[in-house]
């Protein structure tokens, strides 16, 4: 296993996906590359200036969770971090497959919780249509 993505949101849940994606990485001397997705916005009724204002506060933050991420990541071989804007399972799904991942590491619940019983579980669908072996840890 060469190449771990873990999903990462920032949840409590995809903390601990990050903390077995690290320690599996250790064990197998794997890179890994953490994935942030920021959700589409144009669904939502908000102004255009609204949208905006959102979107840059939620990559400011993406942004800083990842550079945390990095400087937390010892005894990791090699550690990448990605941030995507889009659906995150289609995104999560995409970047697994451009970096050839053996493993995607996921969270069981995202940090948008509700939006499962609307979307559908984000981890779910990476589990449905992963090419690669996926552990969705609780």
């Amino acid at each position: 296993m060469k190449k771990i993505l873990v999903a990462h949101d920032g949840s409590k849940s995809s903390g601990k996906a990050l903390k077995k994606g690290f320690e599996l990485a250790e064990k197998f001397g794997s890179g890994v590359t953490v994935v942030s997705v920021i959700p589409e916005l144009y669904l939502t009724e908000l102004m255009e200036m609204d949208r905006i204002r959102i979107f840059e506060t939620l990559t400011e933050e993406a942004k800083k969770m990842m550079e945390k991420i990095r400087t937390e990541a010892k005894g990791v071989r090699q550690v990448k971090t990605v941030i995507l804007q889009g659906n995150p399972a289609e995104e999560i799904l995409k970047a697994a497959k451009k970096i050839k991942a053996g493993l995607i590491v996921t969270g069981s619940h995202g940090r948008h919780g509700a939006q499962k019983f609307l979307l559908g579980s984000v981890s779910s669908k990476i589990v449905d249509y992963a090419d690669c072996s996926v552990l969705v840890v609780k």
